[in-house]
């Protein structure tokens, strides 16, 4: 009796351990595969993370970026419709003063500046010339200008006087003046003027007397562009 006691609890106690054993081969295993899924969930996290990170999604700082550009593009946007507006603003009010100033043109009084025919000087070189027989017509020619042309300038015009019989009128107004140029005589006792008109007409005043008075009368009443393009006064290029 007493060998079979011992050897019933040698038994139980040994189905006891082996229970035990079994128990916590389960709960290992448990915990190995808890462990597994855990590691595949980081795993998966990391390689989710790293993708947007080079470019699968929109990270916060490059969405950040991405609504900084399109900000800073609709300022731009903005400010050229500003610029836009203001050069319009602009231009309207350059073309309001150009029409106050033609209104005015045209209710002041027409004045003349200067009136008076081409600068004798010019007859000098073919009266030289008569000496050869070939020589007398641009001396006639030149005699004939002094007599025919005449030039006027006023406050509203230009005219130019000429012809064979002295009937022929070429006039412009200032506002007609593309550009003036000029070729000095006699170191400044005239000069020739050469006018290009807006229409692509030109005009030459071959001889003008008191040229620098009348040169810088007729650029200060052209328009600034035009004063921009022609010859600077002659006390400007001394």
């Amino acid at each position: 009796m007493p060998f079979r006691a011992g050897f019933s609890d040698i038994c139980s106690l040994s189905d006891n351990i082996h229970s035990r054993s079994r128990r916590h081969e389960i709960a290992m295993a448990r915990t190995g595969r808890a462990a597994g899924r855990f590691g595949v969930l980081l795993a998966l996290a990391a390689a989710i993370a790293g993708w947007s990170f080079v470019g699968g999604w929109q990270t916060p700082s490059r969405a950040s970026d991405a609504v900084t550009a399109m900000e800073a593009a609709k300022a731009k946007k903005k400010k050229q419709k500003m610029s836009l507006a203001e050069a319009l603003d602009r231009q309207k009010k350059e073309e309001k003063m150009e029409k106050s100033k033609k209104e005015e043109a045209k209710l002041e009084a027409e004045e003349t500046f200067w009136e008076g025919p081409p600068s004798s000087t010019e007859m000098f070189a073919p009266f030289l010339s008569c000496f050869v027989v070939i020589g007398i017509i641009p001396f006639i020619a030149a005699v004939n200008r002094q007599f025919r042309v005449k030039y006027k300038i006023t406050n509203k015009r230009v005219s130019v006087t000429g012809g064979l019989d002295g009937k022929d009128i070429t006039e412009f107004s200032y506002q007609e003046i593309y550009e003036m140029k000029y070729g000095l005589r006699f170191l400044g006792y005239c000069a020739d003027v050469r006018i290009n008109l807006r229409d692509g007409a030109k005009v030459e005043l071959f001889g003008l007397l008191n040229f620098e008075e009348n040169y810088n009368y007729m650029l200060s009443k052209c328009d600034k562009d035009a004063r921009r393009r022609s010859d600077p006064p002659l006390s400007l290029n001394a």
